[in-house]
């Protein structure tokens, strides 16, 4: 029986995430940064939920310890979900950026600030208003930091890989002539579930030659009889996510076997080839090339593959413009694919980590058990 590890995030994973931020706040001369509820707030004060209209972020100054802004009514819940005790409260009556403004001032904090590229602009207008701040987007800061995974992290990443990918073989001896994609994807996303603990599950299902869409959403098409099954699924565990792709053929699918080793053997000179200092352009090049050579080159449409962390989609791109080398501690998808209009696609993504010896398979999916 497949079991996955789920673990609660550490105190000092935290702390540690604070300590990194703020050596690089002290390195550009920045006073502090703003980060509002979301996948980033998520990152640094454990807290998950989406904003709203009223105001809740995190500040993290360079130096003094990091304190959060949120209306009154929240605050057992932000006390609870955070374990911080440092909570400024601001009452539905007041304005939580005249709050935000005078609570700098207070505490003695410079104006020079980043924010989270995530705080709508509409806020980003009002506090500057409020405190006259010099602000910044702090993205490429932010996404820097999260694109190198801790150790923590990689367990979490793995567990994830894990459970998608399970998922979707236990789910394979339930198809059936005459289900539709739609219902296909809803057991899909249950073996996922189990596994990961979360109800969150996203899916791609695509049968016959709707699989020659690269991104085509699930619909209401009947799996027929020597059709191509598109399977491109994913779970979270503790926020961190899974992305696997898995092609199978149902039945006997004309010329199946043969595009299906091609992709296959490009993703595997891509993952060879793939570790620390490797360009990911070039990286995108080894199985574009690949692919090109065996005369497929313009039904791969799309870039090798994207980082993967607490975002489905996130830094660092496997795409032919992104000359940046790849570190110790990257995560990212490798997902090469052969797309026929009319006919059918296939793709086949493993998730990965990036060493200086190479790369790991954050979880090894059986690609042959067909």
């Amino acid at each position: 029986m497949i079991t996955v590890e789920i673990m609660d995030i550490p105190k000092q994973e935290i702390i540690d995430r604070w300590s990194n931020l703020q050596s690089k706040l002290v390195a550009n001369n920045i006073d502090a940064m703003i980060i509002p509820l979301g996948v980033n707030f998520l990152y640094y004060f454990k807290k998950e939920d989406k904003p709203s209209e009223r105001l809740t972020i995190g500040v993290i100054p360079k130096e003094d310890k990091p304190f959060i802004i949120t209306p009154s009514f929240e605050k057992s819940n932000v006390e609870r979900s955070t374990g911080l005790d440092d909570i400024v409260v601001w009452e539905e009556t007041e304005s939580p950026y005249k709050k935000t403004a005078k609570e700098f001032n207070d505490r003695g904090i410079g104006n020079n600030v980043f924010v989270d590229p995530h705080l709508w602009f509409v806020e980003v207008e009002k506090l500057n208003k409020a405190g006259k701040f010099n602000i910044a987007s702090a993205h490429e800061l932010i996404y820097e930091q999260r694109s190198i995974k801790s150790e923590w992290e990689i367990k979490q990443l793995q567990s994830a890989a894990k459970a998608s990918s399970s998922g979707i073989l236990n789910a394979i001896p339930q198809l059936k002539v005459g289900m539709t994609e739609k219902e296909y994807l809803k057991i899909v996303q249950t073996e996922m579930s189990v596994l990961s603990g979360s109800s969150l599950a996203f899916g791609l299902i695509q049968f016959g030659e709707n699989s020659a869409i690269p991104h085509g959403m699930p619909s209401e098409k009947k799996l027929q009889n020597d059709s191509v099954v598109l399977m491109d699924c994913g779970t979270p565990v503790n926020g961190y996510q899974g992305d696997i792709t898995i092609t199978i053929p149902f039945g006997k699918p004309t010329d199946f076997e043969k595009i299906y080793e091609i992709v296959f053997e490009a993703n595997r000179a891509a993952f060879d080839s793939d570790k620390e200092e490797m360009i990911p352009a070039e990286l995108d090049a080894v199985a574009r090339n690949y692919i090109t050579k065996k005369g497929y080159g313009d039904y791969f449409t799309h870039r090798l593959g994207h980082g993967l962390g607490l975002e489905v989609h996130e830094t660092p791109y496997i795409v032919a413009t992104n000359k940046t080398p790849l570190v110790s501690g990257n995560c990212h998808t490798i997902e090469p694919g052969i797309y026929r209009p009319g006919k059918f696609g296939i793709r086949i993504e493993d998730d990965v980590l990036v060493t200086k010896n190479g790369a790991k398979l954050l979880f090894e999916t059986p690609r042959h058990n067909f």
